[in-house]
């Protein structure tokens, strides 16, 4: 029951909205303030969903998350405050919740398909917030931005 109470204690932080988070294994460390999920990671919000191998969750002395990181197979759909749809892929995600800065790292990808617009490289830096964000690729790809044009009304 104890490590029951402490589970929710870490979490309860992030359950704002109402998060499900689904793994195989989850590890809550109270002294280091973190806790690692481990096999078939899905965590849904709403309307956004992630999966991955491994995920962690940083907190700060009050319990409230300052970083979470996702390894391995990991594939995300989001919905933006405009209500636009992204989606992609990486190697590694990172999330800081103060910022709300997102950095997609390894093969990262990156589309909306309602424009089909894409982005490709090896790191993607998303700040939301200030609508900010910068593409790095390496010496075997270039970074790569695929958008699609509107078409201008015929006068």
């Amino acid at each position: 029951m104890r490590f029951f109470i402490l589970i929710l204690a870490f979490l309860l932080p992030l359950i704002a909205d109402e998060i499900v988070i689904d793994a195989q294994e989850l590890i809550a460390d109270e002294k280091s303030k973190v806790t690692q999920l481990k096999g078939n990671v899905q965590i849904t919000r709403l309307h956004d969903k992630l999966n991955c191998d491994e995920a962690y969750i940083f907190l700060d002395k009050n319990n409230k998350p300052t970083k979470m990181q996702a390894l391995g197979n990991v594939k995300f759909w989001l919905t933006l405050e405009n209500n636009r749809k992204i989606q992609g892929k990486a190697n590694k995600l990172l999330y800081f919740p103060n910022t709300q800065e997102y950095q997609i790292i390894g093969s990262a990808f990156v589309e909306e398909p309602a424009k089909k617009n894409e982005v490709k490289g090896e790191k993607i830096i998303i700040r939301y917030k200030e609508g900010y964000i910068n593409i790095v690729g390496d010496d075997k790809a270039p970074a790569r931005l695929i958008f699609k044009l509107d078409k201008e009304a015929k006068k």
